[in-house]
């Protein structure tokens, strides 16, 4: 197992991938398929730290050079914890396939999950700190904080998408019960991950832009493009060919669903 610390922006090509699972299977068992697989964890990488020092860690299983890359972030919310359990869980206990590669990462916010806060340490909400139609928001639990990316959590995690480009981005909150859609994403992987996870499809509207019509929506829309909310997924899905989807977990989902939820994530990112 390998350590790195990264200090600041590289540039480099990586990918990381999630596993399959069908819909509450147990989590224990494996994904069939002729592709081998492996549960061991190969790097660990210290992203940053939060704004009380606390380490924001990233962990990688598979290969470095797979062709395709899943990163799976557990919680950016300190109060929403379902997530956290789901990525340790791929972490430790899901083999992942030799021919993709998997980053997990546990928690963003860890000052918040110490706390059992939304915010992190200086009261801001961190999926309203990213560079994407940033504007600034009053104090209180959607805080965004003085100016684009000030945390350094949100820093953090801007630094490894950029460097690591996933084809798949998956972040997890509650407690709404949806996966989010994205009109300009491709829409069979959006279909398979809440056919998967067994929740709706559906665009999440935390007051940003309006977003444009479609012929064939499958509820409200996200905002695509330059309209993006400037939360993770939306910079993410703005910038990169990629796609990041929030999935928000019921309020309080069952030991089983959380477990296999990463199972889940990962079989609607393999499938071709």
């Amino acid at each position: 197992m390998r350590v790195r610390v990264w200090a600041r922006l590289t540039v480099a090509a990586s990918a990381l991938t999630l596993l399959p699972w069908v819909g509450e299977a147990s989590a224990d068992t494996a994904p069939s398929g002729d592709h081998e697989r492996t549960n061991r964890v190969e790097e660990v990488q210290v992203l940053g730290r939060s704004v009380d020092g606390r380490r924001i860690v990233a962990y990688r299983k598979g290969p470095e050079d797979a062709k395709r890359t899943v990163v799976v972030l557990g919680q950016m919310h300190g109060d929403e914890r379902a997530g956290v359990t789901t990525a340790r869980w791929l972490r430790d206990r899901v083999p992942v396939r030799a021919d993709v590669t998997v980053w997990v990462v546990p928690t963003m916010n860890p000052d918040g999950l110490a706390r059992g806060t939304r915010t992190n340490a200086r009261g801001v909400d961190l999926n309203r700190n990213w560079p994407m139609n940033w504007r600034r928001t009053g104090r209180g639990i959607t805080y965004s904080g003085p100016r684009a990316a000030s945390e350094p959590e949100t820093r953090a995690m801007l630094r490894f998408l950029r460097r690591v480009q996933p084809d798949f981005v998956a972040s997890l909150h509650q407690p709404y019960g949806e996966v989010g859609f994205y009109a300009d994403k491709p829409r069979l992987f959006q279909r398979r991950l809440a056919r998967y996870l067994h929740l709706p499809l559906r665009g999440i509207d935390i007051g940003g832009p309006t977003a444009p019509p479609d012929p064939n929506p499958p509820g409200d829309l996200q905002p695509g493009g330059a309209d993006n909310a400037p939360t993770m997924t939306g910079w993410y899905n703005a910038h990169f060919p990629g796609t990041a989807i929030t999935v928000e977990f019921r309020e309080h989902p069952t030991r089983r669903f959380v477990r296999g939820a990463g199972t889940a994530l990962l079989r609607a990112a393999l499938a071709d």
